[in-house]
């Protein structure tokens, strides 16, 4: 909807922002292969530099918090944070020939990150949060309180290409379907609350 061609090939089901009774925002329900839609654009949290105009314009992020594991499996082990974190993103299978793009998930050839024609890919953030320790938020990078970015763009953050095997009757397939980026620690570990576990 925001091709400024108007509606292009992947565009149907669309309905204008006027359509719209509360909030004033148009769309497709389509899949969108060019990436030039809504989800694509500056209309994240934290995509606007002015932290006012972006208050403004685009939502709150959501914010969450790590997961916790209990030590024991159940309800009654101490409740620790996981060691590790990743990013991962499936650019590449949305990216591929049969959802309208070219990623050769073969090869990796023309899978990229961000994908081609989107304006924006949104990363996850934290924060500090008094109660709940460290959160996640997902949009931009000028989120107010923002404490980390993971390089301050998706390239950065979601990193390489990821191989993967498939098991077929005819033997393993290999695919490039995400790009992945592990981190060697979790740096953003949840509050465990009543003094129940820490870091495993």
């Amino acid at each position: 909807m925001n091709d400024p061609g108007g509606l292009d090939y992947d565009d149907y089901y669309c309905f204008d922002a006027a359509d719209s009774t509360r909030i004033q925002i148009g769309g497709c329900l389509g899949t969108d292969g060019d990436f030039d839609g809504t989800p694509y654009q500056n209309t994240w949290p934290g995509t606007l530099s002015n932290p006012g105009r972006d208050h403004q314009l685009n939502p709150t992020s959501i914010l969450f918090s790590s997961p916790l594991f209990s030590s024991r499996g159940d309800d009654h082990g101490d409740l620790r944070n996981y060691e590790r974190v990743a990013f991962e993103t499936d650019l590449p299978r949305i990216e591929a020939p049969d959802s309208g793009g070219i990623c050769n998930r073969t090869t990796g050839a023309n899978c990229v990150n961000p994908p081609v024609g989107s304006s924006f890919y949104p990363i996850f953030t934290t924060r500090n949060s008094d109660e709940a320790g460290c959160l996640w938020q997902l949009g931009g990078t000028n989120i107010p309180g923002t404490k980390n970015t993971f390089g301050g763009n998706s390239a950065a953050e979601y990193g390489p290409l990821l191989l993967l095997t498939y098991p077929k009757p005819a033997g393993p397939v290999q695919l490039y379907n995400d790009f992945r980026q592990v981190l060697p620690n979790n740096p953003c570990v949840a509050n465990s609350g009543g003094g129940r576990g820490g870091n495993h």
